[in-house]
């Protein structure tokens, strides 16, 4: 059987912005209920912007290699490990979220 709760505000999604109202909300003193179905911190955090700013900021590493030249630098074609980059994007979402998700 569901239990019934009291609250004076309900927020919907964890993400930047349902994570914002809650905490306002809580620190005016607010009853509040978080509810989300899936990760906290949202799209954003898991499966937007964080993630996709860690994959081009590879990106502009490697192409760093490609144009050393121009500094004096011995250009390469670099050596690309798929693992290393996915560990390094979950490894960036792991970094921010115990910030971006509370």
């Amino acid at each position: 059987m569901a239990q019934e709760i009291k609250t004076d505000i309900c927020v919907i999604g964890a993400g930047s912005g349902g994570l914002s109202v809650a905490a306002g909300a809580q620190q005016m003193g607010s009853d509040t209920v978080l509810i989300e179905k899936d990760k906290m911190g949202g799209d954003c955090l898991n499966t937007g912007c964080v993630p996709s700013k860690a994959l081009l900021a590879a990106g502009h590493a490697a192409e760093a290699v490609r144009d050393a030249e121009r500094f004096g630098i011995a250009a390469s074609e670099p050596e690309i490990d798929w693992n290393k980059i996915h560990a390094h994007v979950h490894g960036t979402i792991a970094t921010i979220a115990p910030n971006d998700s509370v």
